[in-house]
């Protein structure tokens, strides 16, 4: 009897190991067809990927059929959590199919129009034709939209209960963090896809489908750093009708200053630290790190102006989201002249930077005059290649624009209420979120007329603790380092460019509403308490010399309590590239990473 017994064991477990081989074989294949589908995707071949994901999708569902047999399993102790989970993991898997699929379906039409090998709709006439019969039809998207996120959010229900402690980082291949990266991405691709339906369904009307749409292009000098981005130096105007875009032409903005009827009384910032100004100016006037209310303020004026038209919005863009356009396609003539990528030696620059810097700076007489319009040359000249690109390159456009965005190098404000909401849900609006953990946003002025952003380094280092009241207590480090030799920036000068001089920063520390500054040194106004924005906000001066350093320390207390996790928000300011942070809480640290969008960090305690 008990040799029967054994060998009924042994056939079973011989079973089961020829079921969990094939099992894993399986799965194995499947894993290996879904990245053939990411491979086919990066090569922008649309049939291929969606063939690859629906054999990839065949094969999970093969794999589930499969572990079928192991559910009892799931009762035993311990081992049943490892059977559990590999089940969650395939459902998890066919349901993250699904989507793509779904989404691979819904773009299908429009695969002409995003520069995807594949048979779109959207095939005759210009590229710009093309482009805005495809806006026409967005309309029709979103129900495939819902079913996208409708399959995230089953695969997320499924991978989120898949526990990454059960999977040690001291195992090959650490799954631990593999598990939580899944998790993250899930999360934030569900997030993505729900807020963008708001702006597919009011893109039509953003690209004038019904009636035409006007809109004021600000170009900010991120070289010249300012509250929403960089110094306002020219503006354009530009048209939308049916998708169909074409200039009005652009202005250098101090003769659109000229042109105020009324002079409204600078702001303090202003008077305390831009000497010689005692009204506000439009170039002045986006004193608000929150680039909607600064935009409120900058309309005031604009209204006020002799060369004020109807606009539908202000779209606010800098000189590296010029450079990142122009990496995709190539050189832009203008004015006889090429403007390129390529390094120039006298600013250790792009060369399209050095001449928008000559554009902007440089005093003599046909800089001003007879490229006044430069701006709106160039962005007419950037759109006219890009449409007439090939469309292999079409895809990278919309990266680039969409990274852009998410960086806070081009920045959208809307009338229409419906599509404010719409770039403010996906963060495109610049504005200073509401957040219910700790929170920090700095936010830096350049009152000195130089070019000095484009050399200073910044480092920020935050500690957390926490204080006897249970509250946070932190402590915020800010250096700076200023390694260009100094210009000839005097008034006096005949030519040549001021890039690198005394470098005059107003700057603004935001924190939670209710923070307490305890200390602070390293400016040479002592740092002041407000509230802005419904935050704490500690502000002050200081000045660097090129060649020079800084460093500024805080320590303030926060009144947030932490319990098993402390959050924080970090929010970059607009125009700001590559600013390097690190961050320690109760002792775990974060490793250093440049801030390149808005960052939410999340500490286990």
């Amino acid at each position: 009897m008990k040799r029967r017994i054994v060998l009924i064991l042994i056939i079973l477990i011989v079973i089961l190991g020829l079921l969990a081989t094939k099992t894993v074989l399986s799965v194995k294949k499947a894993v290996g067809t879904t990245n053939k589908a990411v491979g086919a995707a990066k090569l922008q071949d649309l049939d291929a990927t969606k063939a690859y994901l629906k054999d990839a999708k065949r094969e999970f569902q093969s794999a589930k059929k499969s572990i079928l047999v192991f559910t009892p399993l799931r009762i035993i102790p311990f081992f049943g959590w490892y059977v559990a989970d590999i089940q969650r993991g395939i459902d998890g898997a066919i349901y993250g199919l699904e989507a793509a699929s779904t989404f691979t379906e819904a773009i299908t039409p429009y695969a002409d129009v995003l520069g995807l090998k594949g048979q779109g709709t959207f095939l005759g006439g210009t590229a710009q034709e093309r482009l805005a019969k495809a806006i026409e039809t967005l309309s029709k998207v979103t129900p495939q939209i819902d079913a996208v996120g409708e399959s995230l959010k089953k695969a997320r229900s499924q991978v989120d209960q898949i526990q990454s402690w059960r999977y040690p980082d001291f195992l090959p291949a650490k799954p631990g963090s593999k598990i939580k990266n899944i998790k993250n991405s899930i999360d934030q691709l569900e997030s993505f896809i729900v807020d963008t339906k708001p702006l597919l369904l009011v893109l039509p009307e953003i690209m004038g489908q019904s009636t035409e749409k006007k809109y004021l292009i600000l170009f900010q000098n991120d070289k010249e750093l300012r509250p929403t981005g960089g110094f306002i130096t020219a503006y354009a105007v530009f048209r939308v009708q049916k998708g169909v875009i074409a200039s009005e032409g652009s202005e250098d903005i101090y003769r659109l200053d000229d042109t105020l009827l009324k002079r409204v009384p600078a702001p303090e910032p202003i008077v305390k630290y831009l000497p010689n100004v005692s009204s506000l100016n439009l170039r002045d006037s986006n004193l608000s790190p929150d680039y909607l209310v600064s935009m409120k303020q900058f309309e005031q004026l604009y209204d006020a102006t002799q060369a004020n038209k109807e606009i539908d919005g202000i779209i606010a863009l800098d000189t590296e989201f010029v450079l990142s356009m122009m990496k995709v396609l190539g050189p832009i003539d203008a004015y006889g002249s090429k403007f390129t990528t390529d390094e120039v030696e006298d600013c250790a620059c792009p060369q399209i930077i050095y001449e928008l810097e000559k554009f902007a700076d440089q005093p003599v007489a046909y800089e001003k005059g007879s490229r006044k319009d430069i701006i709106g040359v160039l962005m007419q000249q950037m759109m006219d290649k890009a449409f007439n690109a090939p469309k292999s390159t079409w895809p990278n456009l919309l990266g680039t624009t969409i990274t852009a965005l998410r960086e806070k190098h081009l920045l959208l404000y809307f009338h229409s209420s419906s599509s404010q909401q719409a770039v403010e849900k996906l963060n495109f609006a610049g504005r200073l979120s509401e957040y219910d953990g700790d929170y920090l946003h700095i936010n830096e002025t350049n009152f000195a007329g130089a070019k000095s952003n484009l050399y200073i380094q910044e480092k920020v280092k935050q500690v957390v603790k926490e204080d006897k009241d249970g509250n946070l207590a932190k402590k915020v480090t800010i250096e700076y380092k200023y390694p260009r030799r100094g210009d000839n920036c005097s008034l006096e000068r005949i030519g040549g460019l001021c890039l690198a001089g005394i470098y005059r920063d107003w700057i603004r520390i935001y924190v939670p509403k209710g923070s307490k500054l305890v200390k602070s040194s390293g400016t040479e106004v002592p740092i002041t308490a407000g509230e802005d924005l419904g935050k704490t906000v500690f502000e002050g001066f200081f000045t660097i010399r090129p060649e020079g350093t800084a460093k500024i320390e805080l320590e303030y207390t926060v009144p947030v309590k932490v319990n098993d996790q402390y959050k924080l928000l970090i929010q970059k300011q607009p125009g700001v590239k590559g600013h390097t942070y690190e961050v320690e809480a109760f002792g775990k640290k974060q490793k250093a990473f440049p801030l390149e969008t808005d960052k939410e960090l999340i500490f286990k305690l």
